[in-house]
């Protein structure tokens, strides 16, 4: 007995040891090949890494901004904005800038931040700053990496005029919606906004009643262009992978050049409407508003989605007849900014990742105040807003719970942005241009059902999206006021080919709006 339970007690001791040399061999082969696939991944990895260091680069330059004394910089910083593939800031942290000074030249490495600081975006360009403190006594600024020649880089300086508020909208193009734009022009400019618009493409008519109002200014803002000289692949066009007509720097480009002058600035789309209701204008309600949030660099303010009516024909349309037409869908949207430009040094439409330290960004809760998106358009061939309606305007209602707690503006001062606008289309020639203004949309429903289809949809939120994408016909007889461009290619700089935009300007044409 005794010996058949040390028989057992052997025969199990050996089970166990056998079980143990199974299980150590098993896992040393399992070890042997997770070190062999990941020597075989990280040769791999090292090839892609390799190739891409080794590879040359594109960037494209589309301004340099010189501040001699800043609100936001040291004295004598310049800021160069540039478009390049989104791991950029990666291979490179510096620009190489050469000053040319009486006394000789001097280097300088311009730091690079993204304006985008998201990996992965969806696009594979997104702009960039690069930020360098230059020698007083320049004469002039070139990028450069050798000691015979270089870019030299196109300043401009910061507007100077003091504004409390500027609005900066994100770039049009094959723009023909009239009732919208004239609407946004005549609401922002009655609380006070300085306006200023980025324009690829517009109808001629339209295109000329803006830039007679004194509250705007309109700048061209070109397709970017890489040169045949380039990195990139011959058949590689840049705009299709710039988010929505490279919007960020467009804003971007937009902040830096009020950065020294405007007390706030506020990133809308032409399609949102913002009514103050902490002030009665829009330097008293962001005024408010960064009280409210001390440490806040930027606010955030929701957007709330709506549906308007207006008229297809001139001699009836009404601004504040579109606005007193709203209708609250109860649907909240991202939302826009609005900024201290002293605490942020870049945008992006929907955030800021450049916010000085210290500062944070926050948001304005919707029942406080809200963009109104003037979303669903409606042209019913009778409009039933009337003048009785305009004195009675809806209320807020973002949540579309029947609020009754204010309304979307007050009576005054629709009546008096109505008056404007009516002595503002009467008078000279703009009468004549304003009577010519089209009652059939070209654009509007081909970018509508485009825009439903890539952005509104999401089926596509991994891709990324803009006007490129769309399959736009031309329209012989159209007048239009285009973009024309030059830009220029420096192939010199060790491992970057660099592409400077050196002159754009707006071109008037027969043929339709382009992209």
């Amino acid at each position: 007995m005794i010996l058949e339970s040390c028989g057992l007690i052997f025969k199990g001791k050996r089970f166990v040891r056998l079980f143990i040399f199974i299980v150590v061999c098993l896992g040393f082969l399992i070890a042997v090949t997770i070190l062999a696939g990941l020597t075989i991944f990280d040769r791999q990895h090292n090839h892609i890494l390799h190739d891409y260091v080794a590879r040359n680069d594109d960037i494209v330059v589309l301004s340099t901004t010189y501040y001699e004394n800043s609100k936001s910089f040291p004295s004598n910083t310049a800021v160069i904005l540039f478009n390049s593939v989104q791991v950029f800031h990666f291979k490179y942290s510096t620009l190489n800038v050469v000053a040319e000074t009486m006394q000789g030249n001097v280097e300088v490495q311009f730091k690079i931040q993204p304006v985008i600081n998201k990996i992965p975006f969806f696009c594979k360009w997104v702009p960039y700053l690069a930020v360098g403190q230059v020698p007083e006594d320049h004469v002039l600024l070139k990028l450069s990496t050798n000691k015979r020649d270089g870019m030299e880089l196109s300043l401009r300086t910061p507007f100077q005029t003091p504004r409390k508020v500027v609005a900066c909208f994100s770039p049009l193009f094959l723009n023909e919606r009239w009732q919208l734009l004239l609407a946004t022009v005549e609401i922002y400019s009655h609380y006070g906004a300085f306006m200023h618009f980025y324009v690829r493409s517009m109808i001629s008519d339209l295109f000329k009643l803006i830039k007679e109002n004194k509250n705007s200014r309109i700048s061209p803002w070109p397709a970017i262009r890489i040169g045949e000289s380039r990195a990139a692949s011959p058949m590689f066009d840049p705009n299709t992978e710039l988010e929505f007509r490279n919007q960020a720097s467009a804003m971007t480009d937009c902040l830096l050049q009020y950065k020294e002058s405007a007390e706030f600035v506020v990133f809308p789309d032409p399609d949102d409407i913002l009514v103050p209701t902490l002030g009665k204008n829009y330097h008293e309600e962001f005024t408010q508003a960064f009280n409210m949030f001390p440490t806040a660099g930027a606010i955030v303010y929701n957007m709330t989605q709506t549906s308007i009516e207006s008229s297809t024909t001139p001699a009836l349309y009404s601004p504040i007849s579109l606005l007193a037409s709203i209708k609250f869908k109860g649907e909240q949207k991202w939302g826009k900014l609005v900024v201290r430009p002293e605490r942020v040094d870049s945008t992006w439409i929907h955030r800021s990742y450049s916010i000085r330290e210290g500062y944070e960004q926050k948001v304005m809760p919707v029942d406080v105040n809200a963009f109104y998106h003037l979303r669903i358009w409606k042209f019913p061939d009778f409009p039933t807003i009337n003048r009785t309606k305009v004195s009675n305007p809806p209320y807020f209602d973002p949540y579309h719970l029947n609020a009754t707690k204010r309304t979307i503006y007050k009576v005054s001062d629709g009546l008096k942005i109505q008056r404007k606008f009516k002595n503002r289309v009467s008078e000279g020639n703009m009468k004549a241009i304003y009577s010519r203004l089209p009652k059939v949309s070209l654009y509007y429903p081909l970018i509508e059902v485009c825009y439903n289809r890539i952005f509104y949809s999401m089926k596509d939120i991994g891709t990324c999206r803009g006007p490129e994408y769309c399959n736009i016909p031309a329209f012989p007889g159209l007048r239009c006021t285009n973009v024309a461009s030059e830009f220029v290619t420096y192939k010199s700089y060790r491992n970057i080919y660099i592409h400077q935009l050196i002159s754009t300007d707006f071109e008037e044409g027969e043929n339709g709006c382009t992209l």
